[in-house]
């Protein structure tokens, strides 16, 4: 599997499950907000409008763009989401997590790749699925950027995060543009450290639509031909 590819996938969806679950402290008062104030404020209404999805389904344009060797690649995906349960579709990937297991189906090499949701271990910069509870809390700062209105004339708000142990970490900056009136994220961006930024952008963002369990459960009849590799 594409390392790569893998690593933007976690932090894709470690933000999504971090928006979807966390809840953020406000510690300040509305008429006196210090930057990482205002930003925990943000946050905090996003967390709370997003606790009232029961699911999430969205496409997304995922951006790279590698400043030192000059390469700008754009792709397309779509993510399903129900609790911590999620399935990903992107280049040529299908992920599958049912809180308990893993399958990476990679159409390319006709291969399934299967790990335990729950394994310890791995990247110190990983942001996964297991650890988004805690990660966010312990290992980041906050900082509201501004708040601007894009070609459409619609409000949006943008929050800077910082790894707080950025030695640790192969990128040093995530920024986050939020829809001021729906409370939903619009697009992330990952600046590493390497010269390569990562963007994706959020659209046809639906919530509360029926998905049972079987989406996200893999079905090994659907790849008669494909090697099955088990990683656990």
């Amino acid at each position: 599997m594409n390392k790569v590819i893998n690593f933007k996938v976690r932090i894709f969806i470690g933000f999504f499950l971090l928006i979807t679950h966390f809840s953020f402290a406000q510690k300040n008062t509305k008429n006196n907000l210090s930057k990482d104030g205002i930003a925990k404020k943000i946050l905090d209404e996003v967390s709370a409008k997003t606790k009232t999805y029961k699911t999430i389904v969205s496409e997304f344009i995922l951006k790279t763009d590698n400043k030192t060797t000059n390469v700008h690649e754009t792709q397309q995906g779509k993510i399903f989401l129900k609790g911590t349960k999620y399935k990903l579709d992107i280049a040529n990937q299908t992920i599958i997590n049912d809180t308990k297991t893993i399958w990476t189906i990679i159409k390319d090499a006709e291969e399934v790749q299967i790990n335990n949701a729950n394994e310890k271990g791995g990247k110190e910069d990983a942001i996964t699925p297991s650890n988004i509870f805690t990660v966010y809390e312990k290992n980041f700062k906050y900082e509201f950027l501004k708040e601007e209105k894009d070609k459409k004339g619609v409000a949006k708000q943008i929050i800077k995060l910082f790894p707080l142990e950025p030695k640790k970490k192969n990128y040093h900056t995530i920024i986050i543009t939020i829809d001021k009136a729906s409370k939903q994220i619009n697009s992330l961006k990952i600046l590493g450290k390497d010269g390569l930024e990562t963007m994706y952008i959020l659209k046809n963002f639906r919530t509360n639509d029926p998905l049972d369990d079987a989406t996200f459960a893999f079905n090994p009849k659907a790849y008669p031909k494909y090697e099955i590799v088990d990683m656990r």
